[in-house]
């Protein structure tokens, strides 16, 4: 049996002018700049306020109003209180004129590995079927430059068969940065060395290919003599080889980037001046706001008929809700990037080393905000300090335990090791349960060895076994 029952529930709405303040929030500097654009084209009730006038422009200005105002049956009185709530004003700190910040030192590093093979096979002499089955591959590879999958599941998917996939893998492995599209890291060094012997028009060393084809597993165990008793090669030949397999990039497309490398805009810069550290927002860009004159005379005409007046009222509270949002998330980015200085002085009178484990939450309850919102305003924004120009979200690393119940930041972590490294005798490296030895002896630090692996691997440091020199 069918039956009507009424219920009564809470549940939060986003108005869209909620949800357009959020987008503000998160946007980056150049997403902010162009909804801004995009806004004053689409709504006539905003325009750019102009440069502050002269004294003689201020009375021209007033008498060009005044003028206006005994044209049209408005209220004058209402008109300058309305002029006065939505021009722009800085609540929580003056616009400051700075010297202007050299972008051609301030780069990104970036990796578009598949863009470059993509041009790389638009030169290529492909047929047109080819060029199709060689986007397949190039899709799969990964940032490594590794073949993320077999040729058999990519054929499953494309449609291809696996021997045309083959052929054409053949040719995007000639491709740069040489030993992409390697299935595994015996292909991978077999790739480099090959085009290294063509490069320098020498004939392959056949026990360096045999050692590498046949004893692979066993060079990278380090072991030498169970190499040599097995393959019949002097232990010097394999060392020999040894050290020409390490010359080469086990992971070629990580250090690949774009040759034209984009700017990063720093949103915030923090600046050493004699009383501390200031902080600064970068609003070159970003215009100051207002409300149209004209159209605020055309709302307040007693003339004005009331089609074209709920249009306007429509369209000024769309501009007053834009101005208040613009200036709430400057408000934010301020507060939230004076509260991380103040939370990580340390790292910014002393380096990375000095950075202290921090949460959202610390952030957000200092300044009474939601902890989302912190997350959005950090969210694609940068912070240029005395130190280099970081992501804002930098400043918020997890933490490793000491001894004493402190905590340490894993960036701070990641130095000390990389530091050990860096310092240790290259004839005997040091190991990954070494490390986590000094680290709990020299520091206080509580560490597991896989997470020093894993903290190696992020910082591009080999093992130990492929580190060692004789």
């Amino acid at each position: 049996m069918l039956e009507l029952k009424q219920t009564q529930k809470l549940q939060a709405i986003l108005t869209p002018q909620l949800q357009q303040a959020i987008k503000l929030l998160q946007m980056s500097q150049l997403e902010l700049i162009e909804a801004i654009e995009q806004e004053l084209k689409e709504n006539p009730m905003l325009e750019v306020a102009e440069e502050k006038p002269t004294e003689e422009e201020s009375e021209s200005k007033e008498t060009e109003f005044q003028s206006e105002a005994e044209d049209t049956t408005i209220d004058k009185d209402d008109m300058e209180e309305f002029l006065e709530r939505y021009s722009p004003s800085d609540d929580f700190r003056e616009r400051e004129e700075k010297e202007s910040i050299n972008y051609e030192n301030i780069i990104k590093k970036t990796s578009d590995l598949r863009d470059y093979l993509r041009w790389q096979a638009g030169l290529f002499d492909f047929s047109i079927n080819e060029r199709l089955i060689a986007e397949w591959i190039i899709e799969n590879i990964n940032d490594n430059g590794y073949l993320a999958y077999t040729l058999d599941e990519i054929s499953k998917v494309s449609g291809y068969k696996t021997n045309e996939l083959e052929d054409v893998l053949k040719k995007i492995q000639r491709f740069d940065p040489a030993g992409v599209g390697a299935r595994d890291l015996k292909e991978c060094i077999l790739i480099q060395y090959e085009i290294k012997q063509e490069e320098l028009k020498r004939e392959a060393d056949p026990i360096f290919l045999d050692i590498v084809k046949n004893y692979f597993s066993m060079l990278q165990e380090n072991n030498f003599k169970a190499l040599a008793k097995k393959s019949g090669y002097p232990i010097e030949k394999i060392k020999e080889v040894f050290e020409e397999i390490k010359t080469f990039d086990p992971k070629p497309g990580r250090n690949f980037s774009d040759e034209q490398a984009p700017y990063i805009i720093p949103d915030v810069y923090v600046v050493k001046t004699e009383d501390g550290f200031e902080v600064i927002l970068n609003e070159e860009d970003i215009p100051e706001l207002q409300l149209n004159r004209y159209y605020i005379a055309l709302n307040f005409d007693k003339k004005t008929n009331g089609e074209t007046k709920k249009y306007i009222k429509n369209k000024i509270k769309q501009a007053e809700w834009f101005i208040k949002s613009l200036k709430q998330r400057q408000k934010t980015l301020y507060l939230v990037a004076k509260s991380i200085v103040e939370h990580q002085l340390p790292f910014f009178e002393k380096g990375i080393k000095f950075l202290k484990p921090l949460n959202l939450k610390d952030i957000a309850e200092k300044l009474n905000i939601h902890e989302s919102t912190v997350s959005r305003i950090t969210t694609n924004k940068y912070m240029s300090t005395p130190h280099g120009i970081y992501e804002m979200k930098f400043f918020f690393p997890s933490g490793i335990n000491k001894d004493q119940g402190d905590m340490l930041s894993t960036n701070v972590v990641m130095d000390l090791i990389k530091e050990l490294i860096e310092n240790e005798d290259k004839h005997i490296p040091l190991t990954d349960d070494e490390i986590v030895a000094i680290l709990k002896k020299e520091k206080g630090i509580n560490i597991a060895r896989r997470t020093v692996a894993k903290y190696r691997d992020m910082l591009n440091i080999a093992s130990s076994r492929m580190r060692k020199t004789d």
